[in-house]
């Protein structure tokens, strides 16, 4: 039976996941006043206050956290990724350094290094790393994190062949944990069926609800839909919200048993949208609140169903390049098709497709924004993501930074606390033998007629529940 410290940690882990931060919060200042040296209080703590804003108060609290707990190798990884995102990379990287001087062996020491600087090929990291990836006695997770680490050291080095050959070991690595029949990306079961056709016969009975104050930036990883929300949230009615997800928060609570079209005549007399108790509240002043959840993408036709007012941004980008930053990308949770080539292929074809669809179907307004053109002109597409959204000019708009610390690499997210670059556009030219399945099974995918999750009847019985 769990300890309640055990249990009482457990908990506050799972307010974080749920975003109920302020309740997270308060139970760790409850705890820690009981027991004031616990390190992995402060390290929760911390966190809590980063996803509330008070990135001061985060700061002053893991440097208390330390101060009872020197040395603590967690704590100052943590300490690092806050400097990350305040954008002090000299003191990121102490951070990180001082990590691993307590423990060798932590990853994400090694990866938070990575932001800001190169790790040499032929260095005693590097060689750390290499032991960690080969110790048969450590988790597979564990070895495939060394092993995605040295793909990007080595790919670093301009030696692509040896860096690609790690990256792809560290997928095999993961896939092999993964379910054949959970390999694929998948779509929501009653997409295809919701035509404009659809929408028209569902069109929502008067009185309308009111008006829901999000903005879905739909997407896969790494296609740019970050970037798209920090361009957006440049502008002081519109908030960054992250990934809330509201969509498929939506379809998770709907009774798919019914059908799709008794869920649909459900959704269109409903006199309350169940929205609202998933929406944060916007910072004070804001219009918008922007959902960047790619888990969002399969589920929209739920959501116009209830809300044709809302503004929807699709997110593209060029296949080869988006297919190698998911090969590379070692994620924490979900995206279970990135971790092989052909998989990887194919969910990219299959986003194009639903994109395609849910563009001719979907009452909302809608837009789509190509990687490419905005890394080569952020401040003109952010000029026109305002525009589309009835957002009045600025008089002196405030630029997208240029000049963030943090380095630009395959596997990275351009975020808010990264650096506006062009230099990822074209970068998969490097890696045109290997990315072959993938092109191969994209180019497969995409002259195959309609939309397929690939899952069958288990799959989908799945996804209900889901």
């Amino acid at each position: 039976m769990p300890s309640n410290r055990t249990a009482a940690i457990d908990a506050i882990r799972d307010s974080l996941q749920g975003k109920a931060f302020d309740s997270a919060l308060k139970a760790c200042e409850l705890q820690l006043a009981r027991t004031p040296r616990d390190a992995e209080l402060w390290g929760l703590k911390g966190q809590a206050l980063q996803a509330l804003g008070q990135l001061e108060d985060a700061a002053a609290c893991f440097r208390q956290g330390l101060a009872s707990n020197p040395g603590n190798a967690r704590l100052l990884v943590l300490q690092g990724h806050l400097y990350t995102r305040q954008g002090r990379g000299e003191e990121a990287v102490a951070s990180y350094t001082r990590a691993l001087a307590s423990d060798p062996g932590l990853t994400d020491a090694y990866r938070g290094l990575l932001n800001f600087r190169e790790i040499p090929a032929d260095s005693a990291d590097a060689a750390e790393l290499l032991a960690l990836a080969l110790n048969e006695r450590r988790s597979s997770s564990s070895r495939a994190r060394a092993l995605f680490l040295l793909g990007q050291i080595f790919v670093d080095a301009s030696m692509d062949r040896a860096g690609f050959a790690f990256f792809a070991q560290a997928n095999s690595l993961v896939a092999r944990s993964i379910e054949r029949g959970k390999r694929e990306y998948r779509i929501t079961p009653g997409a295809a069926a919701m035509a404009a056709g659809f929408f028209r016969r569902h069109a929502r009975l008067e009185p309308a609800l009111p008006a829901c104050p999000a903005i879905i930036v739909a997407g896969l990883p790494r296609s740019g839909k970050s970037l798209v929300e920090n361009l957006l949230a440049g502008h002081p009615l519109v908030a960054a919200g992250g990934e809330i997800a509201l969509a498929r928060k939506l379809v998770g609570d709907l009774d798919q048993r019914l059908g799709l079209e008794a869920v649909a005549t459900q959704l269109r007399v409903t006199t309350a949208s169940p929205i609202p108790q998933y929406c944060p509240t916007p910072t004070a002043g804001a219009r918008y609140l922007v959902d960047t959840s790619p888990a969002n993408l399969s589920r929209l036709g739920y959501l116009a169903l209830l809300h044709p007012e809302v503004p929807i941004i699709f997110c593209r980008r060029a296949p080869p390049d988006l297919g190698l930053a998911l090969f590379f990308k070692n994620f924490r949770s979900g995206h279970l098709y990135s971790y092989q080539l052909e998989t990887a292929g194919r969910a990219i074809a299959l986003a194009e497709k639903l994109i395609r669809h849910w563009r001719q179907a979907l009452p909302n307004p809608m837009l789509e924004v190509a990687y490419e053109d905005l890394v080569t002109d952020p401040v003109g597409t952010q000029r026109a993501l305002w525009s589309s959204l009835g957002l009045p000019p600025l008089a002196s708009p405030t630029p997208p930074a240029t000049d963030n610390p943090w380095r630009v690499f395959p596997s990275r997210s351009i975020d808010s606390v990264g650096a506006i670059s062009a230099d990822l556009v074209g970068f998969a030219q490097r890696f045109c033998s290997q990315l072959e399945p993938l092109t191969r099974a994209y180019t497969t995918e995409s002259a195959r007629p309609g939309l397929s999750s690939r899952v069958g009847a288990a799959g989908e019985a799945r996804e209900r529940r889901t």
